[in-house]
């Protein structure tokens, strides 16, 4: 199977620099020219299945590209963004200033935080590739499945492939839009591609 990971758009949420996670938030003009990209190229990947989050953002991709390619999205939640709990809405320097213990121990080893009343990225490793395993389980080996989901999400998914320790995940940028592909078979699990934006027009590259 060939796994396109897709991150959702610009939202408004992202466009003011304040953490999102689980709330459901709007893309922006920019946003929804970046999922129109997608599903255009969409075309050309001849996907077999498309899944999505079921966060509005993710879901607005998902409804694009399966529009464009005639097929039904497929809600799977275990592919949604990590949930941030309190911080839920604030600004980084909010988070710097209001949780300063907190911040410093992300900085240092993200993998140790579990946020107050929300997820640790552990958690959101474990119920990712949980979803990835059933959804292999579900398609041939010579099928093409799009995934629409989110920054946390993609990124401990490419961990757990490459055996990269989560307390390095701030190591990993991750563009709004991107494309990651993971190919699976008879050798496994292997990353093939990542934080690829060519299949969006130049003025709708943005940044993380």
């Amino acid at each position: 199977m060939k796994l396109h990971l897709l991150r959702h758009g610009e939202t408004d949420v992202n466009a003011a620099g304040r953490l999102q996670g689980t709330t459901n938030s709007t893309l922006t003009d920019r946003g929804r020219r970046q999922a129109h990209d997608a599903a255009v190229a969409g075309l050309s990947w001849n996907p077999a299945a498309i899944y999505s989050s079921p966060l509005s953002r993710a879901r607005h991709v998902a409804e694009r590209l399966a529009d464009f390619c005639g097929l039904p999205v497929i809600d799977e939640p275990r592919i949604a963004e990590m949930d941030m709990g309190d911080l839920e809405g604030i600004t980084v320097q909010q988070m710097r200033d209001d949780w300063p213990n907190l911040y410093a121990a992300w900085r240092q080893d993200a993998a140790s935080v579990t946020m107050p009343s929300g997820e640790s990225l552990y958690d959101v490793q474990r119920r990712a590739m949980d979803a990835f395993a059933d959804i292999d389980r579900r398609h041939d080996s010579d099928d093409t499945v799009v995934a629409v989901t989110h920054n946390f999400t993609i990124r401990c998914i490419v961990a757990a492939v490459i055996e990269l320790p989560l307390s390095n995940i701030n190591h990993l940028d991750l563009a709004l839009g991107s494309r990651t592909t993971v190919n699976t078979g008879a050798r496994g699990r292997r990353l093939s591609s990542y934080n690829v934006v060519d299949h969006l027009a130049l003025p709708n590259r943005t940044g993380y």
